[in-house]
């Protein structure tokens, strides 16, 4: 997923504001490469230069919207892994294409064999979160012979309601996605949770670590304390000897020369 830091353009030298394409490992809670762009219109053509650097084999790539194109998803297929890609308005014809079928298949009946569902319920924040995830089985003679991408297998719907605790107000999204994975309707649901891992990351940059607050634009400068920022992130979330927020360890990090040392030892255990 892609993300500007807000104040590092430079009117004086007509630049953009540093935007970077990164790869979130939710396995092991770290940035495993990135590249940066001009503007956010070029995440289509940043997203396949950030995949050639990576040894995917095996591994399920999530993507949202804007990285849901048939070059990325026959890429990642070449490069032996799987994909879960959302689909929204910018594929229009596909969603539509898809929904069609979704339907057809739910009148005339589906077996265990092409169609499950799963639901969770989590609470927090005063809220509670019930996710109805399902999956189908797609048959791809069925559908235009522009939307049979490569690998493409299923299908994935998810429902998501949030009901507040105080006022008992309700709300309800559905967010669809195609995948090269087979039927396991968990391991859907699980690779569209983790997606939003690298929102934490992202949002975590700017809170705890104040990027979009950064002036920092002179050269190479803003992308080079952006991946400072990501290593020092990814030294925090692997730390174990203490169990506090990460405010309080950059706290301490500042002041103790000792937990530094844990730190870069961390660092290198990761490497």
């Amino acid at each position: 997923d892609g993300k500007t830091a807000r104040r590092s353009f430079d009117t004086r030298e007509r630049r953009n504001p540093l935007h970077a394409i990164s790869a979130w490992s939710s396995q092991h809670q770290l940035v495993l490469g990135q590249v940066a762009v001009d503007e956010k219109s070029n995440e289509i053509s940043a997203i396949p230069r950030l995949l050639t650097l990576l040894d995917i084999e095996n591994c399920i790539i999530t993507l949202d919207a804007m990285g849901c194109q048939k070059d990325i998803a026959k890429q990642i297929v070449k490069g032996k892994a799987d994909y879960v890609l959302a689909l929204k308005g910018n594929q229009s014809g596909m969603k539509a294409e898809l929904e069609a079928w979704w339907h057809k298949s739910m009148r005339e009946g589906t077996t265990p064999y092409t169609y499950d569902e799963f639901s969770e319920v989590s609470a927090g924040h005063g809220r509670i979160e019930t996710r109805h995830c399902e999956q189908l089985i797609i048959d791809r003679s069925w559908l235009d012979k522009d939307y049979r991408w490569d690998g493409l297998q299923s299908v994935i719907k998810v429902t998501a309601t949030v009901e507040e605790k105080l006022s008992g107000k309700k709300s309800e999204e559905t967010r669809w996605y195609i995948s090269s994975l087979a039927l396991n309707v968990q391991q859907a649901l699980d690779a569209v949770r983790s997606h939003w891992q690298v929102e934490s990351m992202h949002w975590m940059l700017d809170v705890t670590f104040r990027e979009d607050e950064s002036r920092i634009r002179r050269g190479t400068g803003a992308l080079a304390f952006n991946v400072l920022r990501k290593i020092a992130l990814s030294l925090f979330k692997q730390d174990t000897s203490k169990n506090i927020s990460m405010v309080r360890k950059k706290k301490i990090a500042a002041i103790d020369d000792e937990y530094r040392s844990v730190l870069l030892k961390t660092g290198i255990k990761m490497l």
